[in-house]
């Protein structure tokens, strides 16, 4: 493994690390899932959840179970097709998100605060060739 590919991974490491410990009540990878439901007003199936994950629909099916149980995601019929659930974010959801997020920019302006506008720039040049090659969906941040 290349040295940036290393440090990559130690620092996605901390970070979901630290926003864990800071949103205590879920962890970041609920509110992970829930960033996929929350703009979408007319819910998104199991399967287009796993999908936007990036992961197994019985993976993401376990993952539903555990956000349903806590009550942060409802299930509802989809309008047109009877037998398919549409996964929808709760108030209860939204707030964990919100809280996940503001975790999230703590540390995110803490790792950032010591480059210069030119590497902020590269950074994100770089990020986002990255995540273009791996087709990583973004939800808008709010």
């Amino acid at each position: 493994m290349r040295e940036s590919e290393q440090l990559v991974n130690i620092v996605l490491d901390d970070i979901v690390q630290r926003i864990s410990r800071r949103n205590d009540d879920a962890g970041a990878r609920g509110s992970n899932l829930i960033c996929y439901v929350r703009d979408k007003s007319s819910g998104l199936s199991g399967a287009e959840l796993a999908n936007r994950a990036g992961v197994t629909p019985q993976s993401i099916s376990t993952a539903i179970g555990s956000l349903l149980e806590r009550g942060l995601v409802v299930r509802t019929p989809h309008p047109t097709h009877g037998r398919v659930l549409e996964v929808r974010i709760t108030a209860e959801g939204t707030r964990l998100l919100e809280r996940a997020r503001a975790a999230a920019k703590t540390v995110e302006d803490r790792a950032l605060a010591q480059l210069s506008a030119e590497e902020h720039d590269q950074l994100s040049s770089l990020i986002h060739k990255v995540m273009q090659t791996l087709d990583i969906h973004v939800t808008e941040r709010s």
